[in-house]
């Protein structure tokens, strides 16, 4: 692990908008173009990369590829050289849309950048990095769940807001109960009643941030009817009341 903990970055940057296309070129590290939005066309001897708002863009080093940006196209691109393994530095698009954390994290690489705080910008990098090698590790594992689990993790997805039992979930999976149960304890670590549980309660923190929102409107979003029960599960699991959320620390 040693190792990892420092990344000799050869160059990255934040570009808010370029008037034209980029010609042929390459890098000596490995290149990472996030479409903040419109969408972008990479051609290279390895192929085509297709990309739209909410992708990543992954460009091997030495790699000779030019880069053809619709007109409100708008990305954040970093170059770097890293260990191998590390992160698979394999031409290709990863889909994170819906992921807000890796446009958080690039915006902060490119403000450190801005302010010359390096230390700082290989920190972020470097959890950059690992978060993504462990989102595409768990994206694959996803794609080899058992075709029920994975049919009852879409059901629980569709339906947590209105009230749902252990036995529609099953029926709607096409499995026993049984098989259910086991299923998820196996690749959850967790019951199917803990594992929506465990939804809801982070889909209200998320709309706690919200603050057009009552408890107890939030609480009835996230398919808890009672919410009092709401609160001392929200407690549970954040050591605190839901509207602790709201207000300032002092």
């Amino acid at each position: 692990m040693e190792e990892c903990r420092e990344l000799p970055l050869l160059f990255y940057a934040y570009r808010r908008r370029l008037v034209g296309n980029v010609s042929a070129h390459s890098h000596g590290g490995c290149e990472l173009i996030y479409l903040l939005r419109g969408s972008c066309r990479v051609e290279g001897p390895l192929g085509v990369l297709a990309g739209r708002s909410g992708q990543l863009l992954v460009i091997p080093p030495e790699t000779v590829h030019n880069q053809i940006d619709s007109p409100d196209e708008k990305n954040i691109f970093c170059v770097f050289q890293a260990p191998p393994g590390l992160f698979e530095q394999r031409w290709r698009t990863i889909d994170l849309a819906g992921e807000a954390w890796c446009r958080r994290w690039l915006l902060e690489l490119s403000s450190m950048t801005e302010r010359n705080d390096f230390e700082g910008a290989n920190a972020i990098l470097l959890g950059l990095l690992l978060r993504l090698s462990a989102f595409e590790k768990k994206r694959a594992a996803a794609e080899h769940l058992h075709p029920g689990l994975r049919k009852a993790l879409a059901f629980i997805y569709n339906n947590f807001s209105r009230r749902i039992s252990v036995e529609q979930i099953a029926e709607a999976s096409g499995i026993s109960v049984s098989l259910l149960r086991k299923l998820f304890v196996d690749y959850c670590g967790t019951s199917p009643v803990r594992y929506l549980q465990d939804l809801r309660i982070s889909r209200a923190e998320e709309m706690l941030k919200s603050p057009g929102l009552s408890i107890s409107e939030i609480s009835l979003r996230c398919g808890f009817e009672n919410p009092g029960y709401f609160i001392r599960l929200y407690r549970r699991k954040y050591g605190a009341p839901p509207g602790r959320r709201r207000r300032p620390a002092n």
